[in-house]
């Protein structure tokens, strides 16, 4: 899990980093990727995925129970949220009206020509 939030951070942090424009435009004049090669670099990942758990079986069922601990872990963070917000705007909240019939009263203003009381 630790490697797995690790990356995540690593790329958002990757993709935040800026860029000088000549940088870009410097790659990608050295080596354009056309669509063709990227579509055929996605399928050949994705048949070698297809495989990955006849060569690892033991990887693959190590993976499918942490999948299923991490839905579990979902589920339970879900529950907490939801009987959270239950019980903070639900029917036994507070209203938010905590005012005394003394705080409505309007405040001392002065005199209404100018003059001092």
């Amino acid at each position: 899990m630790f490697l797995i939030r690790t990356l995540f951070w690593l790329t958002v942090v990757i993709a935040l980093i800026p860029v000088n424009e000549q940088d870009v435009a410097a790659s990608a004049a050295i080596s354009p990727v056309e669509a063709g090669q990227a579509v055929y670099a996605a399928q050949a990942a994705v048949s070698d995925l297809g495989g990955f758990c006849e060569r690892n079986p033991s990887v693959c069922e190590i993976g499918g129970r942490i999948a299923s601990t991490m839905a579990l872990k979902a589920k339970a963070g879900a529950r907490y949220v939801y009987e959270y917000l239950e019980t903070e705007t639900g029917d036994g909240a507070a209203t938010g009206d905590t005012l005394t019939e003394a705080d409505r009263l309007p405040g001392w203003r002065g005199a209404a020509d100018g003059r001092e009381a």
